[in-house]
């Protein structure tokens, strides 16, 4: 596949960086078990599995997304830091790289640029106590020279809690990121002391630890997303609960100032054991949403606008912990994909979805958590499992049809890298914003049950060769690129809010 890189600069508004591709699809789609050609396994001796958690993002900035997966079972253990090497095959350098992280064992975790430098830092969570290793979490900082150093604050320190999902977020709009860490794993069935840790970004790697309200106090357990579910325009956390009802926290413009919503007062009457997804599954610009719950089973919710929710269907007998939405042959709408299930769904363009192509999974034991990112530029989506009790799963998709796709490449007016919080949508080219609605993508950290995918957003377009993008930014501020062409990065910087 040959590439061209051309680089067109505005000083007052944005950068755009198209990065033009040869390669064509013809047909459908095909997945492939690429684990061991691709050395992401992980340990496979019995006292050694433990994948929970599944991280995309290009950590050394050199175009190939790399891969982290938490690991946690019944004694300390390291995180496994996996540096994509092209050609479909990665390096285990979590040790080299200063983040392996031995402790006693990490369910969630997450990329985020906490300094607004450009790069991805990684925010670590920590499940188990030991007497050698005590479970605090830990921030390590990207460097940029191939190393991370650790640089976890006293107040995080100083807070021992049984982390699970963890989300770094720009929760009061001041275009940093703050970090909320799920404390334990029953929700309503742990004990009433037990509390989630809420932390403000002041700047420069320091944090306020915050001690009271919803975000601090709702019974929250496994996974956690962050998500705008209400359109609003700020960032909403929605957080499972295995004992008890779903945790829905509307963002009042502060991290203090979130408001608990009751499921049903919005439409869900569902619970969800482990994870939350949310996408715009039928192309109508809002977030619809999939709950996975201890029966193991996904629900299926449509927004009717303004966070208002119509339950259409659900799915029964899945595995994992959570759904994965992706569009992975590329023809403009979110297909589905359960965490190690052994079939995908596809999406008929208008939220119906049937059976669709077989998945490679035959020996998975325990699947979790999945996510999402385009491993060798080939421009379709990939996907890895983290699995507890075998080794873990990569899946290459080889695309066999002629659409089109783009991927979008985020930086926010502050410099934050993947800019959490923006929203992007594409249109035909020449529609100037006012649809056919091509796609809605929502930049975010974890989602689901312990999910990131690649920050740089990915859209099937279908025949479409030309299309246009208009990107919000959290501050308001927005950016549109007009008859954008199709099968290449698109590189947006946000400006000062106001300007176009």
């Amino acid at each position: 596949m040959s590439r061209t890189n051309i680089t067109i600069m505005d000083s007052s508004a944005f950068s755009v960086v198209f990065v033009f591709c040869t390669a064509a699809c013809f047909g459908q789609f095909s997945l492939t078990d690429i684990t061991l050609q691709a050395a992401t396994g992980g340990p496979t001796a019995k006292d050694e599995l433990g994948g929970h958690g599944v991280m995309f993002a290009d950590v050394d900035k050199d175009g190939l997304v790399d891969l982290y997966i938490t690991m946690i079972f019944d004694k300390p253990m390291p995180d496994l830091f996996f540096r994509n090497l092209g050609n479909n095959t990665f390096a285990g350098e979590g040790l080299s790289r200063r983040i392996a992280d031995f402790d006693g064992g990490s369910h969630g975790a997450c990329w985020a640029d906490m300094d607004n430098d450009g790069d991805y830092d990684l925010v670590n969570g920590t499940t188990w106590d030991n007497p050698d290793y005590p479970n605090h979490n830990n921030i390590f900082r990207n460097d940029g020279d191939d190393t991370f150093k650790e640089v976890t604050p006293l107040c995080m320190r100083q807070r021992k809690e049984e982390t699970r999902g963890v989300i770094c977020f720009d929760a009061d709009r001041d275009g940093d990121l703050d970090i909320f860490c799920v404390a334990g794993w029953r929700g309503s069935g742990d004990p009433k002391s037990e509390r989630n840790e809420i932390y403000e970004n002041k700047g420069s790697f320091s944090f306020a630890a915050l001690k009271s309200g919803p975000l601090h106090d709702c019974p929250a357990g496994q996974g956690a997303t962050d998500t705008d579910y209400d359109g609003d325009g700020d960032i909403d956390v929605i957080a499972c609960n295995r004992d008890g009802d779903l945790n829905i926290l509307a963002n009042n413009g502060a991290l203090d100032r979130f408001r608990k919503i009751e499921p049903d007062s919005i439409g869900i009457r569902h619970r969800a054991y482990g994870g939350v997804t949310t996408g715009d599954i039928d192309n109508d610009g809002d977030l619809d949403m999939i709950l996975v719950d201890a029966a193991e089973s996904g629900h299926l919710y449509f927004n009717n606008g303004e966070g208002k929710f119509t339950f259409v269907r659900s799915f029964s007998k899945v595995d994992g912990y959570m759904a994965g939405l992706a569009d992975l042959d590329n023809d403009t709408d979110l297909d589905l994909v359960f965490a190690g299930d052994n079939r995908i769904y596809l999406n008929d363009g208008s939220g119906g979805f049937s059976p669709g192509p077989a998945v490679p999974v035959s020996g998975i034991n325990d699947p979790r958590a999945i996510a999402f990112a385009d491993i060798d530029n080939d421009g379709d989506l990939d996907f890895a499992v983290g699995v507890k009790r075998s080794r873990n799963w990569l899946v290459r998709n080889d695309c066999t049809s002629d659409s089109k796709w783009l991927r979008v490449k985020l930086t926010s007016p502050g410099g934050q890298a993947g800019a959490f919080g923006a929203k992007v949508r594409i249109y035909p080219a020449g529609a100037r914003g006012k649809g056919p609605l091509l796609g809605f993508r929502e930049a975010k950290s974890n989602y689901g049950y312990l999910g990131q995918d690649d920050p740089v957003l990915h859209f099937g377009l279908g025949r479409h060769r030309s299309v246009d993008i208009v990107v919000v930014f959290l501050d308001g501020s927005v950016v549109t690129i007009r008859a954008a062409e199709a099968n290449q990065t698109v590189t947006v910087k946000g400006a000062s809010a106001g300007h176009n």
